[in-house]
């Protein structure tokens, strides 16, 4: 029955997939030359208002690099500002090496480790990043660090780093997914993914400003967590909107190497797990 379809929580919403950066890790911006590797206006404009009438409630713009989007005039800044008369929140997930000067209600800005880790992953590209975070005027920006087998030791002294930025709120971590076209030598190992995240809930414990759940990233350590993926909604640069795992239509399904955090967290608030609740309020609504 309809009406016993679980609502969508949460919309990742790929407006291109052109990027100036090739990282590792990363599977997109090989689609860069794709027929429909970027949305046109009025079909992004069309995808937000069926987002918004399935009930989704939060938006997060990526790529791509999304802030290099733009069609005639328009930019993501307008995009933007159109999601936020139909949404209660509307956030960016951005390589950071472009100025961060856009009205997202959350910008995500990912680093992956400290500056010899992170050029080799992600093009050269740290010294840009870090001077663009220094500059923000936005204050609602936290750093997106995705672990994996080559950066997985630099997360404590980068969480140190990061507390001379005050422009950064804070840090969440998900882990390497093996999209399956290449990079599956930074897939964490059993051993490595435990220490990983052991790492994480100590700097949690100790004070660092870390906004995943301590139960959340147990359950991923553990492999407990029930995946709730009606939660989640996808949106692709050809149009193509896909409900359920984020690796639908964007490579091989693996459940049992799913590293999305964001996922988990969102399926225990679902279930009004009480430390997942407070963790979402906390990075999407809390000033």
């Amino acid at each position: 029955m309809v009406l016993c379809q679980r609502l969508p929580l949460l919309a990742s919403f790929k407006v291109t997939y052109q990027c100036n950066l090739s990282c590792r890790a990363c599977p997109f911006h090989f689609r860069a030359q794709h027929p429909r590797s970027a949305m046109h206006w009025e079909t992004a404009a069309l995808l937000l208002n069926k987002l918004r009438k399935s009930g989704c409630q939060i938006v997060v713009f990526e790529g791509g690099e999304p802030l290099l989007w733009r069609d005639g005039n328009r930019t993501l800044h307008d995009l933007i500002v159109h999601a936020k008369t139909l949404f209660l929140r509307v956030c960016l997930t951005t390589n950071g090496t472009v100025p961060l000067d856009v009205p997202a209600d959350r910008i995500w800005v990912s680093i992956d480790g400290l500056r010899e880790t992170h050029n080799r992953l992600r093009s050269n590209s740290f010294d840009t990043v870090w001077e663009n975070l220094r500059n923000a005027c936005n204050r609602n920006i936290f750093i997106h660090y995705t672990i994996n087998r080559e950066n997985w030791r630099d997360i404590e002294p980068l969480a140190h780093m990061l507390g001379n930025l005050p422009t950064v709120r804070g840090i969440t971590v998900q882990l390497f997914y093996p999209y399956a076209q290449g990079e599956e030598d930074l897939r964490l190992t059993g051993q490595e993914r435990m220490q990983a995240i052991d790492t994480v809930l100590r700097l949690k414990r100790n004070g660092y400003p870390i906004f995943n759940s301590s139960s959340a990233l147990t359950a991923m350590k553990k492999h407990t967590w029930r995946c709730r993926e009606d939660v989640l909604i996808n949106v692709d640069p050809d149009g193509t909107i896909t409900r359920g795992c984020y690796a639908k239509r964007r490579g091989t399904v693996r459940c049992t190497e799913c590293g999305f955090t964001p996922i988990a967290e969102a399926s225990a608030a679902v279930s009004f797990h009480p430390t997942s609740l407070y963790a979402g309020w906390r990075i999407f609504f809390a000033d």
